[in-house]
């Protein structure tokens, strides 16, 4: 996720497993990634799917085009913290470089 502009991060559990009820945790993951990225305040939803086996997502609003890629990188850390053996995969567009 070098150069990444963010609109999706997938948690996905490890084969066979389910990821806990994270309501609290997800509450308080996206309270963390406000305070250190407040001009994203209310651009980012986190949910969780209610089947098995209970998928995280995190996604930005339409309104907002997704999230620059440090502010991304540091999401997906966040994520992969509070999910650990878990994968997190960020979707999105590239980012264009300098020149291009």
């Amino acid at each position: 996720m070098n150069a990444l502009k963010v609109a999706t991060l997938w948690v996905r559990p490890p084969e066979e497993h389910a990821l806990p009820e994270a309501r609290e945790a997800l509450e308080a993951l996206l309270a963390k990634f406000y305070a250190g990225y407040p001009e994203y305040e209310g651009c980012v939803v986190l949910f969780q799917s209610p089947r098995w086996p209970r998928y995280v997502f995190a996604y930005t609003h339409s309104a907002c085009s997704g999230l620059l890629p440090e502010a991304g990188r540091y999401l997906q850390r966040l994520l992969a913290h509070a999910f650990q053996d878990s994968e997190v995969r960020a979707y999105g567009r590239p980012w264009p470089l300098e020149g291009e």
